[in-house]
């Protein structure tokens, strides 16, 4: 056992609390907050949950967690740094470019060549279709005399054509009337009610929702990260226990219910939607114990 997970199990017992009323005010397994007593931290979900746990540890026995990080660096894993960015990167992408601009060049010369050959071929291919027009002209005249004949025929025949285009005009435009009645008869389809959702409380890292005049029920969580998540009904029942990630959002259907009760671990990753519309959450606390009531109507 590490100092820190001493001080914290004493501050534990100096309340009165054990280890299953813990895990219910923090929503913290029971094996982490072991893990955190006995300073076992490769049991933990990642480096950034030890951090979380042990602040939320800190909370619940009356410990002020930041005197504790700051008293105890070396117990607690160090939290993921990006890596800086060479000094000399400028240079090296500078000189790139300069390559590139170097190069455009020597890429155009050979479009420029094939451009030349297609304009050229252009106007070879131009040349052979207007002598064939030509040639065509000279043979079309001795086909007008045959031609007139056949517009002749076709001036007579284009007066039926006309008799039998009006009426089935006039039956199209009576089928649009009808169809035109039947679509102004029928009512239009009411999209479901998203209905109003208000907070209703808030104290510490939990709060309280209530969704009222809604036709339906759907609780949506997503994240940009990974975000450990705990999701139950109104009876208590787990619907859900586990990491979610970007590619692994996660939809509850409890129209026919009337509670749910999420406890999600990293929520500045996370974002919780009902029937559509995003919650604000109540504090900035990283790990948020969140109610939604719905009241049928």
């Amino acid at each position: 056992m590490t100092e820190l997970g001493r001080i914290l199990k004493e501050a534990r017992e100096a309340k009165g609390l054990s280890l299953d009323d813990l895990q219910q005010i923090t929503k913290i397994q029971k094996r982490y907050l072991i893990g955190i007593e006995e300073g076992n931290y490769d049991m933990m979900p990642g480096k950034f949950y030890v951090r979380a746990f042990i602040k939320q540890y800190a909370e619940a026995v009356g410990l002020d967690a930041e005197q504790l990080f700051a008293e105890h660096q070396t117990d607690i894993p160090a939290p993921v740094q990006q890596e800086e960015v060479p000094k000399n990167l400028s240079r090296v992408q500078s000189r790139k470019s300069i390559a590139v601009q170097g190069s455009k060049w020597a890429d155009l010369l050979p479009k420029i060549l094939i451009a030349v050959v297609l304009v050229a071929m252009a106007a070879v291919i131009y040349y052979f279709v207007a002598k064939a027009i030509s040639n065509n002209d000279d043979a079309g005249t001795t086909n007008e005399s045959n031609q007139q004949v056949q517009v002749e025929e076709g001036e007579n025949n284009a007066s039926d054509t006309e008799e039998d285009a009006s009426e089935e005009t006039k039956e199209d435009e009576s089928a649009q009337e009808e169809d035109k009645a039947d679509t102004e008869e029928k009512p239009k389809e009411e999209e479901p009610s998203a209905g109003e959702l208000k907070l209703a409380s808030s104290s510490g890292n939990s709060s309280t929702y209530e969704l009222s005049k809604a036709d339906e029920f759907k609780v949506a969580i997503k994240s940009t990260g990974q975000t450990w998540v705990t999701v139950k009904d109104s009876n208590g029942k787990s619907l859900f226990n586990n990491m979610i990630t970007a590619d692994n959002p996660q939809e509850f259907d409890q129209t026919e219910d009337t509670q749910i009760t999420m406890n999600i671990g990293r929520s500045t990753d996370a974002e919780v939607f009902v029937n559509g519309e995003k919650i604000e959450y109540a504090s900035d606390s990283i790990v948020q114990n969140i109610t939604i009531k719905y009241t049928k109507e």
